[in-house]
């Protein structure tokens, strides 16, 4: 029998049944294997993790929170996180307390508290639940104790660690977030596989692939493209057939190359493997067009192996098999950092531009005063979502909290909260692009648009201003997200995110961690009701980055070819005219000289 063949088959009928049983197991006490019980990297579910914050909230507090959110956030990685706020440890669900000595563990005071602590302790009902304790006497101290979990957890152990000091470490440089494709220097692959045999493929899996995540303010254009030196290896057809190694970017072929066959060894290494077939090793430069990259990429390698012998049951060997080298490598050095913004597109796909620096050092995530359960909880998720993006835990971020902020500084910032709570946007040096409360709605609008139909449900009369804005005046519920120019320093970003009141707030914070959604949130503005999600492209436009004088010029040049026929015969002009003065002197000497 062969079990290759397809005309092989077997039906499962639908009145099948499959019963998992289970029984939890009873782990010990220790924070070396942190981040389990709380983050299993087996489950690839949404990681839900309820957390318990202190009675007291202060700003150090919820900083404290929201680091430790972010550093869930970067181990969930693509499953992503969600918090959820308790008012005690659960008993069935592992739970994160923090605390400054108003919740302890069973049989704990806090005059056991002798500085910033960690401390796992099992349910007393069921102790397979465990519940970490993050303690400290003082807001400083309970932000130390929360700095030593996601900075030196790997060196913790036993069930309790007393953090005496932490080092956050250098400054982070732009762009080097761990998420990120370096883009300073070539990159191997073997620094961007995430698992092992990732860069190896068989007949049964002829495609191996990489994922590229890349800073979405990479310039591209006509001509700027992006170098790859690609070795790779082969099981060796006995001729030249069409074998085939195909390479994609994002489902878009790149360039393909025939596999050589044995006879072609004596030009390539041969390593022989150990199926006992001869593979070759072969070396190619390409060049990747530019503008088929973007922020989120998969660049994939298809080998096609062309089965050999002429009968009519040939099939593929089954020991046929192909191998990117990790040597390979790829180079994004040559892409400038330049986009124009707002852009929340690259704001919903990875957090720019906040993830410039991983660590959040020139970000402040903006609170109304006496932050709400709901804007708390969306702070959390928020922060796990930057962790997602980066990384890395947001250790040097900036929480302000206050109605009236004034201590951002030079710095992009983010504000969150329900329309009537965050009034302060109201200001008239403000650069939005829209106004929101629950009653008036006031969007910026291009001068070539004069209404906006059909985007409420109900007709909306809108009465533009001499400002090219639109005025509608409705009861719906409507959330937004909003990019623009801070008003507080050049070239730094603003980005608001809001609704009329708590539901459509709620649910423009939940789009930012639904994939279906983020692909829909793009321009300026976007404004969500319900299901649907509506962008704009409105307001004042600033840049983010810059380019070389000598590439601005040629892509002048290039996308104005006006210009080469003016410079043309400027340059015409000039040599001519140079040309005249250097004959004339001439001529003026060999006068005088007769």
């Amino acid at each position: 029998m062969d079990p290759g063949n397809p005309t092989l088959r077997f039906d499962i009928r639908p009145e099948s049944t499959l019963t998992i049983g289970s029984t939890p197991l009873n782990l010990v006490n220790d924070l070396a294997l942190l981040p389990a019980p709380f983050f299993d990297p087996r489950d690839n579910r949404k990681l839900r993790l309820p957390l318990v914050l202190p009675v007291e909230q202060t700003d150090a507090s919820m900083k404290a929170a929201g680091i430790l959110a972010s550093w869930m956030g970067a181990q969930a990685f693509y499953r992503q996180a969600e918090f959820e706020l308790l008012d005690a440890a659960s008993p069935t669900r592992h739970t994160i307390i923090l605390t400054k000595g108003k919740k302890m563990p069973e049989g704990m005071s806090e005059a056991n508290i002798e500085g910033p602590s960690l401390m796992i302790v099992s349910a007393k009902e069921n102790p397979w639940i465990k519940h970490l304790y993050v303690m400290g006497r003082t807001d400083e101290e309970l932000l130390q104790a929360v700095y030593g979990l996601v900075i030196e957890g790997q060196v913790l152990s036993g069930q309790k660690a007393l953090v005496k000091k932490v080092d956050l470490g250098a400054l982070r440089k732009p762009y080097d977030a761990p998420r990120y494709v370096p883009t300073n220097r070539p990159v191997r692959f073997g620094e961007l596989i995430d698992f092992p045999g990732q860069l190896e493929v068989s007949a049964d899996k002829p495609r191996a692939s990489l994922n590229l995540r890349l800073p979405p303010d990479l310039f591209s254009w006509a001509g700027r493209n992006i170098p790859m030196d690609l070795k790779y290896r082969y099981t060796a057809p006995s001729r030249w057939n069409d074998s085939l190694l195909n390479i994609e970017i994002n489902s878009s072929l790149i360039q393909s190359f025939r596999l050589a066959p044995r006879t072609e060894q004596v030009q390539n290494k041969i390593n022989i493997d150990l199926l006992g077939q001869a593979e070759l090793t072969s070396e190619e430069a390409l060049q990747i067009p530019a503008f088929r990259v973007g922020g989120n990429n998969e660049l994939a390698f298809a080998f096609g192996f062309m089965a050999e012998g002429g009968g009519s049951c040939t099939r593929v060997s089954q020991v046929a098999r192909g191998s990117i080298d990790p040597e390979s490598t790829l180079d994004f050095s040559n892409l400038p950092h330049y986009t124009r913004m707002p852009n929340l597109t690259a704001f919903a796909n990875g957090g720019y531009p906040f993830s410039i620096m991983a660590d959040l050092s020139d970000t402040a995530i903006v609170l109304p005063a006496n932050p709400t359960p709901l804007e708390i909880r969306s702070y959390l998720n928020v922060m796990g979502l930057f962790g997602q993006w980066t990384g890395l835990p947001a250790t040097r971020t900036t929480l302000v909290v206050s109605d009236k902020p004034e201590n951002i500084g030079e710095k992009n910032w983010l504000a969150m909260g329900t329309s009537d709570r965050l009034s302060w946007l109201n200001a008239a040096n403000m650069n939005l692009p829209m106004v929101l409360n629950a009653t008036e709605r006031s969007m910026g609008m291009p001068p070539a648009i004069q209404w906006l139909q059909g985007l409420w449900q109900n007709d909306s009369e809108l009465q533009p201003s001499e400002r090219a804005r639109a005025l509608i005046q409705t009861a719906g519920s409507l959330g937004a997200i909003m990019g623009f120019e801070s008003h507080l320093a050049k070239q730094k970003a603003g980005v608001v995110v809001t609704g009329t009141d708590q539901d459509s707030f709620e649910r423009a914070v939940a789009a930012l961690s639904d994939y279906a959604d983020v692909a829909k949130i793009k321009g300026s503005v976007s404004l969500i009701r319900g299901n649907d999600i509506q962008s704009y492209s409105l307001g004042e436009t600033y840049i983010s980055g810059a380019l070389p004088w000598w590439l601005r010029l040629r892509i002048a040049f290039s996308e104005y070819p006006a210009l080469i026929a003016v410079g043309g015969a400027l340059a015409g002009v000039i040599l001519a005219i140079l040309a005249f003065g250097w004959l004339s002197g001439r001529a003026s000497r060999r006068t005088k000289g007769n």
